[in-house]
């Protein structure tokens, strides 16, 4: 491991493939667009569970996405990561004989090969998969912190809306109750108008009876008085 000069660094890349590992997630739901807090969410829309995949498949994609970021930082020469490589092909549970002929083939390939140097390089890439781990469950974590930001801005913004709507509901009440109180007044009103005019007509037909009966009576004294002048007076 010492006499082998190291790949030139692929942090950039093995990063935005760790990141791939939440965008993908994203993209399995791109067609269902976020949505403002004045929309409706059609009925049709499936649920996240139904969007995300099964748990065995995405531990697999995401064990293919370490194997290949190790693959990516593999070092020149032979190594663990061949070593590795050479048992795994043999088996994938390998036991002492595999690991004895494994042995011998690298030793061939690498004639400085020794239980030490595979050991170094072991904790080399034992080092970038924990590297590779700890970026992944920081781009999650990011992912999550994002999240619920958003969900607090929409949850205030739903709230403020509501409230709002509390508010001009309570408006519409009071004149609800307003025109209905208004409304009452009219009805009773209008179910008293006939007896409120009765007695108007009653007064007026009173006075014009009254009135009738005044000038009957001075009609009467002036034909009185006609009949004693053309009786009395000649």
């Amino acid at each position: 491991m010492a006499e082998q000069e190291p790949q030139k660094s692929k942090t950039g890349g093995w990063l935005r493939n760790l990141a791939n590992v939440f965008l993908v997630m994203d993209e399995t739901k791109e067609g269902a667009k976020p949505t403002s807090a004045n929309s409706q969410v059609p009925a049709n829309v499936p649920s996240v569970a139904s969007t995300l995949p099964t748990s065995d498949e995405f531990v697999e994609e995401l064990r293919n996405r370490f194997r290949k970021i190790l693959e990516d930082k593999n070092q020149p020469g032979f190594d663990f990561y061949e070593f590795s490589l050479m048992l795994l092909r043999t088996s994938s549970s390998p036991n002492v004989e595999h690991f004895k002929t494994a042995y011998e083939g690298a030793k061939l390939l690498n004639p400085n090969c020794s239980q030490a140097f595979l050991l170094e390089s072991a904790a080399f890439y034992k080092s970038e998969l924990q590297k590779a781990f700890e970026a992944t469950v920081s781009a999650g974590e990011q992912k999550k912190g994002k999240l619920n930001a958003d969900k607090d801005k929409e949850r205030k913004q739903l709230n403020n809306e509501a409230t709002n709507i509390e508010q001009q509901l309570a408006k519409l009440k009071q004149q609800i109750a307003d025109l209905e109180k208004a409304q009452t007044e009219k009805l009773t009103a209008l179910n008293g108008i006939d007896s409120k005019f009765s007695e108007l007509f009653a007064e007026i037909e009173h006075k014009i009876q009254a009135t009738i009966a005044a000038k009957d009576g001075v009609a009467n004294e002036i034909a009185l008085i006609e009949t004693g002048i053309k009786q009395y007076i000649s």
